[in-house]
């Protein structure tokens, strides 16, 4: 069972060597301001890179004859998963339409109230920090634009 994890292990190395010759080939690593657009994505796929390797060593080290449980979680576990993969591509599908605020705010809401189970406030609390918080930090203080929405009643929101 071990060879599985192996092969896992290897594809995030794949996946990290990718990303380093692709934002080291097609980013700007530093510019005269500080570190470039590539920065970021040439570290991460670094760190990515150590773990798998850490990874792929552990499960190498390992003997064959451990007993392992199933490969795949529960009925229910299946259900979580995907709802949360259809949520990230709702999000993106909706960004530019709804922008950043209101489609943060849905996306948080579902994520406490339906996956997390959390009580109403600290969904609501959580949720607007999250959307509007972030919105206004992100614009005000660190002039990054996000999504507004393209919607014409909701653009005269201010959303």
């Amino acid at each position: 069972m071990h060879w599985k994890h192996q092969i896992a292990a290897l594809c995030f190395l794949a996946f990290s060597a990718y990303l380093m010759w692709d934002s080291w080939n097609n980013m700007e690593y530093y510019t005269p301001l500080g570190p470039g657009a590539g920065f970021f994505p040439f570290w991460l796929g670094a760190l990515l890179g150590g773990l798998g390797i850490v990874w792929l060593v552990q499960v190498s080290r390992r003997s064959g004859n451990t007993e392992e449980g199933p490969s795949l979680p529960p009925r229910g576990g299946i259900v979580r998963i995907l709802s949360i993969i259809v949520s990230v591509a709702a999000v993106s599908a909706l960004m530019d339409l709804l922008g950043f605020q209101l489609t943060m705010f849905l996306f948080m809401i579902f994520m406490l109230m339906i996956l997390g189970r959390q009580t109403i406030w600290t969904t609501l609390i959580i949720a607007l920090v999250c959307s509007v918080g972030v919105y206004h930090v992100f614009g005000r203080y660190l002039d990054v634009q996000l999504p507004a929405a393209s919607l014409a009643f909701l653009a005269r929101l201010g959303l």
